[in-house]
Order: C-alpha cells, then sequence, then structure tokens
C-alpha cells in the first residue's frame, strides 16, 4: 500500500517518493540560485578590481584588451571554472548547457580583445567542447 500526502495547491494526494522527488528538485533550484549570487558576487568583485587597476594605469595593455575585455574573459572563466567544480563536487547539482553557453559567450567577447575575433572563437570553442566532454566522462548521476 503506498502512503498518500495532502498537498494544498495542485494535486490533492501525492506519493512519498513522488515528494522526496519534489523537494530534491527544490533543493536543486535553491542550491543553482546560490551558486548564480555567487558567480556574480565574484564578477562583481573582478570588474571592480579591474577598474581599480585600468585607473591606477596598472592593467596590462595587451593588443587592443581594455578594462571591458578583461572583464568578460574573467566572467568567462569564473563560469568555466565554476562548471568544471560542478561536474567533480558530487554536493553541488551539475552545470546546464546554459551554464557553458554563458560560459563561452563571455570567453569569446573577452578573449577578442586580446588575440583577435578571428582565432578567438575557435579556441574557445575548443575550451568549451573539452569542457562538455569533462562533464560526460565525470558526471555523476
Amino acid at each position: 500500500m503506498t502512503e498518500h500526502v495532502a498537498q494544498e495547491s495542485g494535486d490533492p494526494e501525492l506519493t512519498l517518493e513522488e515528494l522526496k522527488a519534489e523537494q530534491e528538485v527544490l533543493r536543486e533550484k535553491a542550491e543553482r540560485k546560490r551558486l548564480e549570487a555567487f558567480w556574480w558576487g565574484a564578477v562583481i568583485i573582478w570588474a571592480g578590481l579591474v577598474f581599480f587597476a585600468d585607473y591606477l594605469g596598472v592593467l596590462p595593455n595587451i593588443r587592443e584588451a581594455g578594462a571591458w575585455s578583461w572583464i568578460f574573459l574573467g566572467a568567462g572563466v569564473f563560469g568555466l571554472i565554476g562548471a568544471v567544480i560542478r561536474v567533480v563536487s558530487s554536493d553541488l547539482p551539475n552545470p546546464t548547457g546554459w551554464d557553458y553557453f554563458w560560459s563561452a559567450l563571455f570567453l569569446i567577447i573577452g578573449a577578442s580583445g586580446f588575440v583577435g575575433g578571428g582565432i578567438a572563437f575557435p579556441i574557445v570553442l575548443i575550451v568549451i567542447g573539452l569542457a562538455i566532454l569533462g562533464n560526460v566522462l565525470f558526471r555523476r548521476d
């Protein structure tokens, strides 16, 4: 006999297994929001440091890379590192395709100031492809 649990919204009854699965989904959503907030905080701090270095005149000038190139490159690197950490950690939710997409976009925008858009795009695609393959090989279910 399956035990049913009353619910105020939606279905009048859920099995205990369904309730546990729903709680796990809610826990994972909350964890993803926490990780997103952490990423935004890190990127804002990084942007402040880059603008401060630019103001002081100590920001390295490599080709046409200005402060925004450094900021986008840092945001992409933070996103990619975060995705890799989430792949190898058993406590964190796995990264989604959107995590890789945004990391790639920020890396392409940032790297284009350092090496030019023509070469930045293929290099970033290779790096993101390697990260996705690593995700597939080391993913825990």
